[in-house]
C-alpha cells in the first residue's frame, strides 16, 4: 500500500502550548489534495514507578479540560535540551519527591495518530525511595498516592484510573514483564 505524500506544511506558531500544523496531502486513493491538521505539543514521559516497600506511585490532581480530578502516573514534558530519561528523573523528583536511579524505557508511544504529533516516552522506574511526600499545597495541589499493585488494578477496573495513555504505559509494563497481571 503506498502512503500519502505531503505536498505543503504549514506552521502556527501563535500558541505557546504547541504548534498547530496544516498539511495538504495528496492520498493514493484520492486525485484531489486533502487538508489535515494536527497538533505538535512537546514529547512527555510518564512512568510506572515501584518503590521499594512494594508500591506504586500514582497522582491526583485536578484537570481543568475533563473538570475533575484524576488519577494518573507520574509525568511530564520534555524541556529544551533535556533527553527522555533526565525528563522522567526530573519529574519524579518535582512531583512525588522521589529520587530515580533504576529508569527503564518502556518503549515509544504515539498518544493519537490521527491528531498529535509527539511522542510518549513510557518508563518503567524500580526501587524508588520514598522519604516524605510533598504537601499538596506546595506541590501545585497534587496529592501523591502510594498503592499495592491490587489496589491499581482495582482502580482501573473500576474506571478510576482512566487516562488512556498511563493504561499503556502499564500495559507495556506488564507485557515486558516488570509488572505481574
Amino acid at each position: 500500500m503506498r502512503k500519502g505524500q505531503i505536498l505543503k506544511v504549514q506552521t502556527d506558531l501563535s500558541i505557546p502550548w504547541f504548534k498547530q500544523i496544516e498539511k495538504t496531502v495528496l492520498l493514493p486513493y484520492n486525485s484531489d489534495p486533502q487538508i489535515y491538521y494536527s497538533i505538535k505539543p512537546p514529547d512527555y514521559v510518564t512512568a510506572l514507578t515501584h518503590t521499594t516497600e512494594n508500591k506504586f506511585i500514582i497522582l491526583k490532581q485536578y484537570r481543568p479540560v475533563v473538570e475533575d480530578y484524576t488519577f494518573e502516573l507520574p509525568s511530564g514534558h520534555i524541556e529544551n535540551g533535556e533527553t527522555p530519561t533526565q525528563a522522567i528523573i526530573r519529574e519524579l523528583k518535582e512531583e512525588a519527591g522521589c529520587l530515580a536511579e533504576d529508569v527503564t524505557l518502556l518503549g515509544e508511544i504515539i498518544p493519537d495518530t490521527g491528531r498529535l504529533e509527539n511522542t510518549l516516552w513510557a518508563f518503567y522506574v524500580n526501587k524508588v525511595k520514598i522519604k516524605t511526600l510533598p504537601d499538596p499545597a506546595e506541590n501545585e495541589g497534587i496529592e501523591v498516592h502510594l498503592v499495592s499493585r491490587e489496589e491499581l488494578f482495582q482502580m482501573i477496573l473500576e474506571g478510576n484510573f482512566n487516562h488512556a495513555l498511563d493504561l499503556s504505559v502499564i500495559t507495556m509494563a506488564i507485557l515486558k514483564q516488570y509488572l505481574a497481571p
